[in-house]
């Protein structure tokens, strides 16, 4: 058997000659910038609980999942929720043509499990592992092998075969069933109709009992009790979008109750996904967020926070291609400050550059986190270790502003230097750590990148308590 010390040696090896034969490119700079720039965890979380959703994932091409509906392009709109495969066809468009990731639901099961039957019988359709907590749970299993995760959900049978076997599941969690996601994915300059992707991304839509339900919550603190955890992960509550209030409201306060035990000490982060509706996204933020000492989401999450509570750039209507860093550092600077409670820290991440805004004082090693989680995201997504520069692209300005509101921040804009691509501020009493993404020419896969970006800024975050 090879010893991992070889196995190591073999690898910087490797990374050694590709970034000397490649050296005078920027996406070699940032490389070796983030070999400078990035150090090792200053924690190890021994017990790390994952919860509540989690699913199977069967991942297609979602224009040729269409073609086999015999649903023709049209127009790209939003819904909600999906009640028609015109309405399929349309919010799929929507985000083909923004290239952005959004996810939805369902309400006819029946139609669903046709569209599923459907799925399964295209050649190259895939069965992975789905639902952020479990997809979490086994990226914190990769990462931190040395570590014991448990995960808390809806684990089916074919889900759990699927599963890393160093995760946990208690068998209050297994049931015979899985509950099926359907990923639509597309590549970059795939076209639909008239429009041509500019990026790789997917359109993700379900029919879900257990997740839709959060069924998984009612075991939630009985498990937590017994497990006794050093860091938590929530996900799952934006699949109570589409419910009444007087049905998701119970829940939500069924999971915060889960968490408030738990010593002071053990920070709990929230994993968010895409919400279509803008007046629960409002209730669940002031209900929940504030419970929560991190979160982490990606730009349509956080616009979409700030609409519906008609903060910065609310009004303004989204385009396509990488968003504002000013922009999204005010976004995150105003979020902080408008929840308060317990939420200290919120990882922001895009396809281009990531940031995390944390409270001042109340995180250590997040430049580090921010530096490994931009890191992973073109590895995974090339499928990828170490990293080939010449497999990726370095999409991030080459000036930019701190600030859109902030008078100083906006009057002193950045000079961005690949040698030293994590940038670090202060507005405030809010920290910020910006790092690039080396986004991957050509994506083998997309989904779970956000969250094995999260669970690498986890892990690779200390939270202090004070």
């Amino acid at each position: 058997m090879v010893s991992n010390t070889l196995l190591l040696a073999a690898a910087c090896a490797v990374a050694g000659y590709l970034l000397s034969a490649l050296g005078t490119t920027n996406e070699a700079k940032v490389v070796r910038g983030w070999r400078n720039q990035v150090g090792s965890p200053v924690k190890q979380y021994d017990r790390i609980a994952v919860g509540l959703n989690a699913n199977l994932d069967l991942i297609v091409y979602g224009t040729q999942l269409l073609k086999k509906l015999n649903v023709a392009p049209g127009q790209a709109k939003d819904h909600t929720v999906l009640d028609s495969t015109n309405d399929l066809q349309e919010s799929f468009a929507l985000s083909h043509s923004q290239c952005s990731a959004a996810e939805r639901t369902m309400s006819s099961a029946s139609l669903y499990k046709e569209i599923v039957s459907a799925a399964d019988s295209l050649d190259n359709k895939k069965y992975f592992v789905g639902g952020n907590a479990a997809l979490m749970s086994l990226a914190m299993a990769e990462i931190s092998p040395s570590s014991k995760v448990m995960l808390v959900g809806a684990v089916g049978t074919r889900l759990y075969s699927l599963l890393n076997s160093t995760v946990h599941v208690p068998e209050s969690s297994r049931q015979e069933d899985d509950e099926v996601h359907l990923i639509l994915e597309y590549s970059r300059d795939e076209k639909w109709g008239e429009n041509v992707a500019s990026c790789a991304n997917r359109f993700i839509f379900s029919h879900d009992v257990a997740n839709g339900q959060l069924t998984p919550a009612d075991n939630f603190a009985a498990s937590l009790s017994s497990f006794d955890p050093q860091l938590v992960v929530v996900s799952g509550l934006h699949l109570l979008d589409n419910t009444e209030e007087s049905f998701w409201l119970p829940r939500v306060q069924k999971v915060i109750s889960a968490i408030a035990p738990l010593p002071a000490s053990t920070p709990v982060h929230l994993e968010l996904a895409s919400i279509g509706n803008l007046d629960f996204l409002a209730k669940l933020g002031k209900k929940a967020f504030s419970s929560f000492q991190s979160i982490g989401l990606n730009e349509q999450e956080l616009m979409a926070i700030s609409k519906a509570n008609k903060g910065p750039f609310h009004d303004e209507e989204p385009v396509a291609g990488p968003p504002e860093a000013a922009a999204m550092a005010d976004v995150l600077h105003w979020m902080l400050n408008f929840y308060g409670g317990k939420l200290s820290r919120v990882h922001f991440h895009s396809l281009t550059f990531h940031i995390i805004a944390q409270v001042t004082g109340q995180w250590n090693n997040s430049q580090t986190a921010v530096g490994a989680a931009a890191h992973i995201a073109g590895q995974k997504a090339c499928q990828m270790n170490p990293t080939d520069p010449a497999k990726v692209k370095l999409m991030f300005p080459k000036a930019f502003l701190r600030s859109v509101v902030d008078p100083k921040l906006r009057r002193e804009p950045i000079v961005f230097d690949p040698n030293s691509p994590i940038t670090v501020w202060q507005r405030e009493n809010i920290s910020f750590y910006l790092s690039p993404v080396l986004v991957c020419r050509r994506p083998v896969k997309t989904v779970g990148l956000g969250d094995a970006i999260s669970a690498t800024g986890l892990l690779n975050s200390h939270y202090i308590f004070k």
